[in-house]
């Protein structure tokens, strides 16, 4: 999974030395000071005390009067005196004020930039559920189905993972789906339907998600257009959901559409998850031109009588006409 921040370590490197205590008259100095500490990074400061063996504080107190806790004081050891802290995510950035006291030795107050930390983009799942039926035979087959949402608002998630694990009472894991979402667009919802079999009784409490995204790149994702999406329930089992119909448009002026993989999610009528279930559309469409869809695999473990809307996702494949 790739994990997208700014991170500005404060090291040496990037730090500040200002002196020692031998050039100020107050006998105490800065001689190292980062330039800048990220929220949620490690600061270090250290200072050169005259004389030595004096009692030191440090004071830390960022933009908007927040100050630092759990800085205790040190005795200056060979002329120096040190300290490390953990820089709170929550403190406002901007600039932040570091006074050391040292007893009559005198005190010192330089300025350290912290610098807000970048959300890293995430794909978060807002809405799960199944349904479960036995199977003519033995064995339950399950139905489940996740609304995924990509919380970045201009980079779209490319290969996602999602791997869900079917979590029995006792917190014991009766079996793990995984499936590949080739690309979730930018503040966009996904919705993941899939079938699971399980050979014997199937007595699931919840679901446990974990995804991982490869990478994340400047919004560029787009699909061909829904339209008249309904439900329909089994032909030949009527009291159970058969398939979700309906029409693809290729309103892409532009390109052609090679093939779509669809996947559904299917609500009740209070929008809680019933299960889900997944087609395909191979038919190549030209700019302009539409076809009949069908999603159909999966969804018989759900209700007919329960089932009242739906959500369809596609990833889709285009080709420049003529190539």
């Amino acid at each position: 999974m790739l994990a997208i921040a700014a991170r500005l370590t404060a090291v040496a490197a990037a730090a500040v030395f200002v002196g020692s205590a031998s050039a100020q008259s107050n006998g105490v100095g800065f001689t190292l000071l980062p330039k800048h500490v990220v929220q949620g990074e490690d600061a270090h400061v250290v200072v050169s005390v005259r004389p030595s063996g004096t009692r030191c504080t440090l004071n830390v107190r960022y933009q908007g009067g927040t100050q630092q806790p759990g800085l205790g004081a040190t005795i200056a050891t060979g002329g120096r005196a040190a300290w490390t802290w953990h820089v709170p995510t929550d403190v406002q950035a901007g600039l932040a004020k570091t006074t050391v006291r040292c007893a009559s030795a005198g005190s010192a107050t330089r300025s350290l930039v912290i610098v807000g930390r970048l959300i890293e983009p995430k794909i978060t799942v807002t809405k799960q559920g199944f349904s479960i039926r036995p199977s003519l035979g033995g064995g339950t087959r399950l139905s489940y189905g996740l609304i995924l949402h990509n919380d970045s608002p201009g980079k779209d998630a490319i290969n996602v993972s999602v791997q869900t694990n079917f979590v029995m009472g006792d917190n014991n894991l009766l079996g793990t789906d995984s499936q590949h979402v080739n690309g979730i667009a930018a503040g966009a919802d996904y919705a993941l339907g899939r079938m699971i079999n399980f050979p014997g009784g199937a007595p699931i409490t919840r679901l446990e998600v974990v995804i991982q995204v490869e990478t994340y790149k400047a919004q560029a994702l787009h699909n061909p257009t829904l339209a008249n999406i309904h439900l329909l329930p089994s032909q030949f089992e009527p009291n159970w959901l058969g398939s979700i119909e309906g029409e693809l448009q290729n309103t892409d002026a532009a390109l052609s559409l090679q093939s779509a993989d669809l996947s559904a999610v299917v609500f009740d009528a209070q929008g809680n998850v019933l299960g889900g279930g997944s087609g395909f559309a191979f038919q190549a469409l030209p700019a302009g031109a539409r076809e009949f869809i069908k999603v159909n695999f999966g969804l018989d473990a759900i209700p007919w009588d329960k089932a009242a809307s739906t959500m369809v996702s596609m990833t889709s494949t285009w080709k420049q006409p003529g190539t």
